[in-house]
């Protein structure tokens, strides 16, 4: 009876950590999905009054949740139902590989061209000095006078 009594208290065990485990899971993937109402909040946030797509998005989400442990398949689910922009983590292939891409490339870009510039004005800068350039001659008059007068 005590073998029997072990065994049944084993098996609530795990079944209660396993529910944990599932709303862990439900919280951490609700948490990567944004409600399609259009209120701009995440799907277990949503306070819209009346919303007409949060419960059925959140009962969609416990029986994925349920059914399968890929919270990518689950993610995948609510881009193919309910549209890409729901979930707020782009997909890392296809088109949506371009959102993970294009920041870091413009960073880039950006950088290149700064210094681009940076150097052509230094460039430019170390290119041209001061007795090089002639001035029209009535204003090396002018110059020279202002130095005499302001004894520089």
């Amino acid at each position: 009876m005590k073998f029997a009594a072990t065994i049944l208290a084993l098996f609530l065990s795990v079944g209660s950590l396993m529910a944990a485990d599932n709303s862990s899971r439900f919280e951490s993937v609700g948490g990567k999905i944004m409600c399609s109402c259009g209120c701009g909040q995440m799907l277990l946030k949503c306070n819209h009054v009346g919303c007409p797509n949060s419960a059925t998005m959140i009962r969609q989400l416990h029986e994925q949740v349920a059914a399968t442990d890929d919270d990518q398949a689950v993610l995948n689910f609510f881009r193919r139902e309910w549209g890409v922009t729901t979930v707020v983590e782009p997909d890392r292939h296809g088109f949506e590989l371009l959102a993970w891409i294009l920041p870091f490339a413009g960073l880039g870009l950006g950088v290149c061209l700064l210094v681009m510039v940076v150097h052509k004005w230094h460039v430019h800068e170390a290119g041209v000095k001061p007795a090089e350039t002639r001035l029209d001659p009535h204003l090396e008059s002018l110059r020279a006078r202002a130095r005499k007068e302001t004894e520089i």
